[in-house]
């Protein structure tokens, strides 16, 4: 989501999101100036202010004429897309907006599941065919396949003819990318999660809607608590290796 601008751009919009919760700011609280948060975040005034600008379109900040930088909505009160920011810059999100993320995705990925069932098309049925060889062959050579991934599920959201059902399940599914592409590091998972696709295609293709929403919920659950074990082992290695910090 950040790809457009520089990476002290990104680490200025991180870094403001995290002064945020770390000061527990509130709806409508004022933020420090440009000039104190580059201070504080050791990047340049420019960066700050393109940050800033971020997360104005994001309706997490708002500048006012002659009076400072407020707070909008708290990082949690955002749209999906200020969720899906906030993945993409590796901010990590609770245990209970996880749960909430999890459950959303799969009461939105079972109503999508059980429309594709009922109306999708030969050419749907192709399109999903072709993801799945692309799936298998990824898989057979070891590599990642969190896009395609991604894609898949899409493409069944797209085989339920309700666009909007596709906008919302985008960002849930970008929510979790970068835990994502760890899940595909292993060989196991990646060939589960192929198993997986080829069951919800055979489901969709016998219009089968009783297993097709089945798999949703054991596919998803299964995935998000693997992913969520990946994390806590990675944080927990991350912070064996760190030095100590100065506080």
């Amino acid at each position: 989501m950040l790809t457009a601008v520089s990476t002290e751009t990104s680490d200025a919009v991180r870094k403001t999101l995290e002064y945020v919760r770390h000061h527990r700011l509130a709806k409508g609280d004022r933020l420090p100036s440009e000039r104190n948060l580059s201070d504080r975040f050791g990047v340049t005034r420019s960066s700050v202010r393109e940050a800033l600008a971020v997360l104005d379109a994001m309706r997490i900040t708002e500048r006012k004429a002659k009076s400072g930088i407020f707070l909008r909505n708290t990082p949690d009160e955002g749209g999906l897309d200020a969720l899906v920011l906030q993945a993409d810059l590796g901010v990590t999100f609770d245990a209970q907006l996880t749960r909430d993320a999890i459950e959303a995705r799969i009461i939105c990925e079972e109503q999508a599941f059980r429309l594709a069932c009922q109306r999708r098309t030969e050419a749907d049925l192709a399109k999903l065919h072709g993801l799945l060889d692309t799936y298998a062959a990824l898989a057979a050579n070891g590599r990642n396949m969190a896009d395609e991934d991604v894609e898949f599920h899409l493409a069944v959201a797209a085989a339920s003819q309700n666009r909007i059902l596709v906008r919302t399940i985008t960002p849930l599914m970008l929510m979790s990318t970068r835990g994502r592409r760890r899940y595909f590091e292993s060989a196991a998972l990646r060939q589960r999660s192929l198993d997986d696709h080829r069951a919800f295609f055979a489901a969709i293709e016998a219009r089968d809607e009783a297993a097709a929403t089945a798999l949703v919920h054991s596919h998803v659950h299964t995935a998000a608590a693997d992913i969520w074990a990946l994390n806590e082992a990675a944080a927990v290695a991350q912070d064996a290796g760190a030095p100590d910090k100065q506080t």
